[in-house]
């Protein structure tokens, strides 16, 4: 039996992946602890958490040892099983190395970069894969490498004659392949072939060489594609993708320039179509509502009436979602809905606390916030994967969403109009109503732009403008205001909530957390470096009062911490 390797991967499939994410996790959790960016946390059965001392002698005593599972456990979210180390990832792309089988026949196989190599996966499927993926993989290779049948004139006695492949056309110059999936399996599955020549030639004519094992093979041909050509590929294409059909929605061909879709499509873009569910349930702790989060409603915890009941759909609210498939998602649907579950809770502890008039109810600048509204800004928005939920969870009276990618800003106003809240949709008096939650949903302005050139204009607002300016401004929210962006730049926001690129948060949005009129920031953060870095920073005006740390990708080294910040109290005499 061969064993399958895992390229690039630290814990190969005959190494124990639960303890491989369990010390990991504890190992990123004592990084932030000896760096000092977060305070030592006593957490009760319920999971939140309550401020202890932070002195030398607490924090060194923490490091012991046998002390640090035991927080750790409170603190992190680990793979509790095998199966939970496998079977999770949603898109993946696998370079095509050419294996000689005999002196005419050269199969493809599925390969990944490792150390600047291709390595072969030993296999047509990748174990770390969804499944839905992984039966892809298989359908697909397994068409490539289909032999044409030959005619009885071909074969000769005692001979087995190799008559070429049935999907030539599609092999030829195709150097990788992409799946993604949608994080349900029942709905999309997308299959790209990637070329490194035109897929479009002027002539039919091909020539096979199997020697060069890394780069494109045959001769390939100058000048404008013909129609003839363009139709044999599509043709091929198409019954391909008839062949397939059962594993795959969807199949694209793409080089440099040209792009052919067979199966579905949305205009110019193909989206992947998802959906997710959201309750409020009662806590086992009698800690009052809990918001959850899941994939399906009978996957929910408790979901059933009875053991082996099936769960009442009318108990959950769908999340609808469509994601460009050349646009960032989110690749891990545990991680994903793990990390969601948890910011959903932070944010509706918030609410409730701002419309108790709690902490941070409203930065005392003039106006009544008590009759006013709640507003959060998300940079990093992507296709809204946490917009959406927040927005039809009602904790807000106004989310603007920022997103630099302009595929992912389109995808993210789709997401709102097929999730009722999108402002244009909105009559009047929804969106000029002083508390958008009794209409059920909260209203999302996405707006296309840079993060760091959004919070140098509102952070110049903050920093110039006196108080009573900024309180009249913050009164004036009308309808017709709305639209505007610039109207955006000024608003008071109660919560930031950030989930930035591994590199982190930019200067620019650092200075606007701390000099803005924020009170709690929710940090999502990919990147361990930079994440310590700009915790180092934002401590001037914020404490982290909670966190949790998850395995974004099982079997690496890759993690997803999610932290909660809320801003020391301000000085009465201070202009911010």
């Amino acid at each position: 039996m061969i064993m399958i390797q895992l390229p690039g991967y630290e814990c190969q499939l005959n190494q124990d992946g639960v303890t491989h994410s369990t010390q990991k996790l504890e190992s990123t959790l004592r990084d932030l602890l000896m760096m000092e960016v977060v305070p030592v946390v006593a957490k009760d059965d319920y999971g939140s958490s309550t401020r202890t001392k932070n002195d030398n002698d607490e924090q060194e005593q923490l490091m012991n040892s046998e002390l640090v599972p035991l927080q750790c456990a409170k603190s992190i979210i680990p793979c509790r099983t095998h199966e939970e180390t496998i079977n999770y990832r949603s898109s993946c792309t696998f370079q095509i190395l050419k294996h000689d089988i005999s002196q005419h026949e050269c199969h493809l196989q599925y390969a990944m970069r490792c150390c600047k190599q291709a390595v072969p996966l030993q296999a047509d499927y990748f174990p770390v894969a969804t499944p839905r993926i992984q039966k892809a993989m298989n359908n697909v290779m397994e068409l490539l490498n289909l032999v044409n049948k030959c005619a009885d004139n071909h074969k000769t006695s005692g001979t087995v004659s190799f008559c070429g492949y049935k999907y030539e056309r599609l092999r030829k110059y195709l150097s990788s392949v992409s799946f993604v999936s949608s994080w349900n399996d029942d709905l999309d599955c997308v299959v790209t072939f990637n070329y490194c020549e035109p897929i479009y030639y002027s002539t039919d004519a091909t020539t096979n060489n199997c020697n060069d094992h890394e780069n494109c093979n045959g001769s390939f041909f100058q000048g404008d594609a013909s129609n003839k050509s363009r139709s044999q590929l599509l043709s091929q294409a198409t019954e391909f993708f008839v062949d397939c059909h059962d594993s795959i929605s969807c199949l694209i061909l793409r080089s440099k320039n040209l792009k052919e879709t067979i199966g579905k499509k949305n205009d110019n873009e193909v989206y992947m179509e998802d959906v997710l569910y959201m309750r409020n349930k009662k806590s086992s702790l009698d800690h009052g509502d809990v918001i959850e989060v899941c994939l399906e409603v009978d996957g929910c915890a408790g979901a059933g009436a009875s053991a082996g009941a099936s769960a009442d759909k009318g108990n959950f609210l769908p999340i609808y979602y469509s994601k460009p498939i050349n646009a960032f998602s989110h690749p891990n649907r545990n991680t994903m809905l793990q990390a969601l579950n948890w910011i959903m809770n932070k944010l509706k502890d918030i609410g409730s606390l701002w419309r108790k008039g709690g902490s941070g109810g409203g930065g005392g600048d003039g106006c009544d916030i008590t009759k006013k509204n709640l507003y959060m800004l998300e940079m990093y928005c992507g296709c809204g994967a946490h917009t959406m939920a927040v927005a039809k969870s009602n904790i807000f009276d106004s989310i603007v969403a920022i997103e630099l990618d302009q595929r992912l800003v389109d995808a993210c106003i789709v997401n709102c109009r097929r999730n009722g809240c999108c402002p244009s949709l909105m009559t009047i008096e929804q969106e000029g109503s002083q508390d958008a939650r009794h209409y059920g949903v909260t209203p999302v302005h996405v707006f296309q732009g840079n993060a760091s050139e959004w919070a140098k204009k509102s952070t110049s607002f903050w920093k110039q403008t006196q108080k009573e300016t900024r309180a009249a401004n913050y009164c004036n929210d009308t309808v017709s205001n709305k639209t505007s962006k610039s109207f955006w730049y000024n608003q008071y926001y109660h919560v930031l909530l950030v989930d930035p690129p591994r590199m982190g948060l930019g200067e620019d949005v650092i200075q606007l957390a701390i000099h803005g009129s924020f009170e709690h920031i929710i940090y999502v953060s990919c990147g361990r470096k930079a994440l310590i870095r700009d915790l180092m920073l934002l401590r001037e005006a914020f404490d982290v009062v909670d966190l949790v740390i998850t395995d974004l990708f099982p079997r690496t080294d890759s993690v997803e911490t999610i932290l909660h910040l809320q801003r020391r109290s301000r000085k009465m005499n201070t202009t911010m």
